[in-house]
Formats: C-alpha cells, structure tokens, sequence
C-alpha cells in the first residue's frame, strides 16, 4: 500500500533540506576560514636570557717546536767499543755516553784540535799582555794631559792642551781596541776548546737530562767526513731532552695578528691524544711575518705550562688562544638580535604572550652569542624565530609582517632553539 504526501508535507520536507544544505555549508565556511586562519598564524621560537660564562677564543693549528732537546754531538771517528746508556735512560751533566777507538784519521784530528787550542790560549795571553801595556800607557797620558793642561789652566785652543788632550784619547782608544781582541782571543779559546772535546774518544753528556734519541750501538763504524770549509763535520751522537716545557708554533694571519699578545692563555689538543686538553701561554708574536704567494703568515710561539715527556718534537696540535673571557654575565645567542633603523641593538622580548620590542646594551660577542649589559634580565623568554604552519600559501614577508609588534620594527633573528 503505498502512502501519498499531501503537498503541505512535501514543502515541508524541501525547506529542511534547504535548511540542512544551508548549514553544511555554513560550517564548511567556517572550518575553512579557521583552517586558513591557523595555517597563517605564526609558530614562534623563544629563548630564555641565560646567566654564565662566555670565551671568544682563536683556533690554529700548528706543531711542537725541537724545544728542550740538545744533541750530543762529535767529530770522532773509528768504532764505537762501548756504550754506556740506553734510549730513556736518565743522565747527569759529564757522565760517559759511549767510548770509541779512534781510527788514525780520528787520532790526527784530535792532535790538529789539540794544537789549535794551543794556538788560541797563548794568543790569548799575548792579547791580554798587550792590554796591560795599553793600560799603562793610556794613564800616563792622562797624567800628562792633567798636570800640562789642567793643573797649568790653559785654554781649549792652546797648542799644548790640543796636543796632550789628543795623546791622551789616541792611548784610551788603542786601549779599547785591544780589550775587544782579549775578548775575541777569549772566544776563539772557548770555541778551540769546544772544537777539541769533539774529537775526544770518549763522548759524555753536556747536560743533565734523559736520553731521547740514540744513536749509537756497540761495533758501530763512525767515518770522518768533511763539511764545506773543510774540516770535520759533526755528528749527532744522541739527543738529550731537559727539563722545561715544550714549545709550539703556529702561523697566525694578517686577520688574526691584531688580536693576539704575550701573556693570553691557550688550551691546547694533541692529536695522539685528543681527549685530553693541556694549557699553555702565548711567549712570542713575530709581527714581521713572512709571506709567500700573496699569503702573509705570522709565527706564534705557545709554551705548554708543564712539561709532559708523551709531547714529542714535531707533533701535531690545535690550540684555542683564549682573546676574551667573562663570567656571570647574562647572554643571548648574537642571532636574536636585530637593530632599529638607527642602529640600535634590539630583541623582541615577550609580555604577556606577546612580543614586545625592546632595546638593550651589548657588551662581548662570540660567534655564537652576545652579553647583555642592561635591558634584560635573566629568564625574560626572547622570541629566536617564527615559522608558518607548511600548508599556508602566504608568502615569508607578510608572514613576518603579521607577526611583527607594535612600534614596526623589523626582521627577526633566525633559527636558534631555546637552550635549558
């Protein structure tokens, strides 16, 4: 049986469907106005102003310096009969390093040096009689110069004051001459005597230390060997490393040498070793430098504050040069701020959930992050950056146009994540 709607009943029906179109569209409208809303409102980033301590250091890289280490050297030859130390071994300044049985090369060589320091000490004496000679006559002079003109009070341009006054300085300079050929005499001595140690058959140690480098063993031939100048070249026997800190060299740029002096402090990272880190201080900044395809480079000494026997000669290195250091100081990454159009430094600090412009005093800056002075405390949230929701189609400068405080200021700082 089939039942018929009266026509009252179907305008009835029409009009709720209309009316239930109606609000379907009504509330797609405004799901679409709310999701379009939400994918232009900024998300913003936000830091908090920290309290801590801020280091602006210089990075190189260099090497260990040949410091502290001091060769044994000698002109002997023959063959090695006995040898009384081992490499590490720790030695006193004369004690015996090794024993060699001289070759007739190395026995003449030996008499030469033996002669020539002869020669030396007796041209000494000569020199030194000389001067007393010199001496003696330069006094006279004076004497005669004080009783003849002085004591007699006769002018500057009088004959014999001229002359006496001229006696006297030619004998106080010939007395100087001859002091400095005693002192050459002297050093041609010592340098003999040096000369004549090499050739010894018997090789000690200079200076206490502990043996770093040996080269010598039992049956070794040493042969005589001419340098240039021809005479006898020496050779290193052993290397004996004091006591002191090690040395390391860096090459520092024209950039860079502005900012570095004696005395700032340095962390220092060896490469054998990169999980430990050794101090050490900045002792010598050559400021001529050297320059080499277009490239001017400055070189830095560093001393290690203590001596280590694992830093060995050559070894590679970093060190961080400590230019700036402050603690307790507020800071906030350099990213987060801005400036006004006058050049004033500038965050966008939040009140009340919303970002307000504010001006602050800046004070050191790494690469990283910069001190505050004044205009923040520590805590205030600072916006670091904003990012719209991926599916908006408004582009990035009327985004950062929406987000912008009161007052128009200008371009956010970007991308740093809040540190805790």
């Amino acid at each position: 049986m089939k039942i018929k709607l009266t026509t009252p009943l179907k305008w009835q029906l029409k009009f709720k469907l209309i009316g239930l179109v109606i609000i379907l569209f009504l509330a797609g409208g405004v799901w679409f106005w709310r999701s379009r809303s939400k994918a232009q409102t900024p998300e913003l980033q936000t830091v908090k102003v920290q309290k801590g301590n801020l280091t602006n250091s210089l990075a190189l890289s260099g090497q260990v310096e040949q410091s502290n280490l001091i060769s044994v050297s000698s002109k002997a030859s023959g063959v090695i009969n006995k040898v009384y130390v081992i490499d590490g071994q720790e030695v006193k300044k004369g004690q015996k390093i090794a024993e060699i049985t001289l070759d007739s090369e190395g026995i003449n060589n030996q008499s030469s040096a033996w002669s020539n320091y002869l020669s030396s000490q007796s041209g000494l004496e000569s020199a030194k009689t000389q001067l007393w000679i010199l001496e003696s006559t330069m006094w006279q002079k004076h004497e005669d110069f004080e009783s003849r003109a002085l004591d007699s009070e006769l002018s500057e341009n009088d004959p014999v004051f001229i002359e006496t006054q001229r006696e006297w300085l030619a004998a106080e300079a010939n007395y100087k001459n001859q002091d400095q050929v005693v002192s050459q005499r002297q050093a041609a001595l010592s340098s003999g005597w040096y000369n004549y140690q090499l050739y010894q058959s018997t090789i000690t140690a200079p200076v206490d230390g502990v043996i770093v480098g040996l080269n010598l063993a039992k049956g070794l031939t040493i042969s005589y060997s001419e340098g240039n100048s021809g005479t006898a070249t020496s050779q290193t026997a052993a290397i004996i490393k004091t006591t002191g800190e090690p040395i390391a060299s860096f090459n520092v740029t024209e950039v860079d040498i502005p900012e570095l002096s004696v005395g700032q402090k340095a962390t220092i990272t060896l490469d054998t070793y990169p999980d430990e880190v050794f101090l050490g201080t900045v002792e010598a900044i050559n400021r001529v430098g050297q320059t080499s395809s277009g490239v001017t480079q400055y070189p830095v000494l560093i001393s290690f504050n203590n001596d280590d026997s694992r830093i060995l000669t050559n070894m590679g290195l970093t060190a961080e040069i400590i230019l700036e250091q402050k603690e307790n100081i507020l800071y906030i990454p350099s990213e987060t701020i801005t400036t006004t159009p006058n050049g004033k430094p500038i965050v966008r600090k939040m009140v009340d959930s919303q970002p307000q412009p504010t001006l602050i005093e800046t004070g050191m800056t790494t690469d990283t992050y910069t001190e505050i002075v004044s205009g923040l405390n520590e805590g205030d949230v600072i916006i670091s950056s904003s990012l719209l929701n991926s599916n908006t189609n408004t582009n990035q400068n009327s985004s950062q146009r929406m987000m912008m405080p009161a007052g128009g200021f200008g371009g956010f700082g970007g991308g740093a994540r809040p540190e805790h």
